[in-house]
């Protein structure tokens, strides 16, 4: 058994609903009961993971991924066609497929939730920050077996690796300021974010690096609550050229940007590996949803 780590980046904003929202946004994303945090369940990457290997599988064999899906779901193929046995091995055999298939059953790769690791919030300077919290942190590490830990910020005040050259501090009477949105906050130096910057750095680049900040749960918390992207869409009357009456509704999505972490667990040595970028959640073909993963070298 192995294990892989991802690093996965928003590239244009993503909506994974929770369904029906019962407050101001009809149409919220799903996120997780004991934080609020947006997250990205692991049957979302595994069902557009599989979705993209199946049409693969299709276009080389010259046939409808309609009828790949049958196949492998029904488990009505050959044990020598290695293409589809290799994904009936990675992803599973269900229902019937399952019942009836004595080699193939539950997939050999386990798919992890992928929770959130940065959240860009605006900056009076440079933009944006890259925000994340001790908690996250924590977390992070803890995914990756390290035995390090990230002690709380104090309220009012953010933790950065450098003051020197980030993107985003105000230098204020020998004093360094970052305004979020409507917030101050002091900033002070930390090596305790040195491991965390190193291994993150890498995927978002040498000057998104300088943008990370780590601020306390709480305020960590009010801005993935309170600072996603919320659009407002309406169904216009082909007859009249007006929005159709009741035909209008907000959808919520994470912003371009954030970073989420992941892992995958092979139960079996299978040659599989997540493409470079893919498409998650609805709305592809007005653009939202791509993003972009690399593995993480621990």
């Amino acid at each position: 058994m192995r294990k892989e780590y991802y690093l996965l980046k928003v590239l244009t904003p993503l909506h994974i609903g929770a369904g029906q929202g019962l407050g101001h946004v009809d149409l919220p994303i799903v996120r997780e009961a004991h934080t609020n945090f947006p997250y990205i369940p692991g049957t979302s990457l595994k069902g557009a993971l599989r979705n993209l290997e199946i049409n693969q599988v299709a276009r080389a064999r010259g046939e409808k991924p309609s009828q790949v899906e049958e196949r492998l779901t029904k488990n009505k193929f050959d044990q020598k066609e290695e293409d589809i046995l290799r994904l009936a091995k990675i992803f599973g055999v269900a229902g019937e497929g399952a019942e009836e298939g004595k080699e193939v059953g539950a997939g050999k790769v386990l798919f992890s939730d992928a929770f959130i690791v940065l959240f860009p919030v605006k900056s009076a300077k440079g933009i944006f920050s890259l925000t994340t919290c001790p908690y996250v942190i924590n977390r992070f590490f803890e995914l990756l077996g390290i035995d390090q830990r990230v002690k709380d910020v104090p309220e009012g005040k953010v933790k950065v690796l450098n003051t020197n050259g980030h993107k985003n501090l105000i230098n204020d009477k020998n004093k360094y300021k970052l305004l979020l949105e409507e917030f101050v906050f002091e900033a002070e130096e930390s090596e305790e974010l040195k491991k965390f910057v190193e291994l993150v750095g890498t995927f978002v680049g040498e000057g998104k690096k300088q943008r990370i900040v780590c601020v306390n749960d709480t305020d960590f918390m009010d801005f993935v609550s309170n600072y996603t992207e919320v659009q407002t869409h309406i169904k216009i009357n082909l007859d009249t050229g007006t929005a159709d009456r009741g035909a209008l509704w907000t959808e919520e999505y994470v912003p371009a940007e954030s970073i989420f972490a992941f892992s995958l667990v092979f139960l079996e040595e299978l040659d599989f590996t997540p493409p470079t970028t893919f498409h998650l959640g609805g709305d592809i073909t007005t653009g939202k949803g791509f993003v972009k993963v690399q593995r993480l070298e621990v």
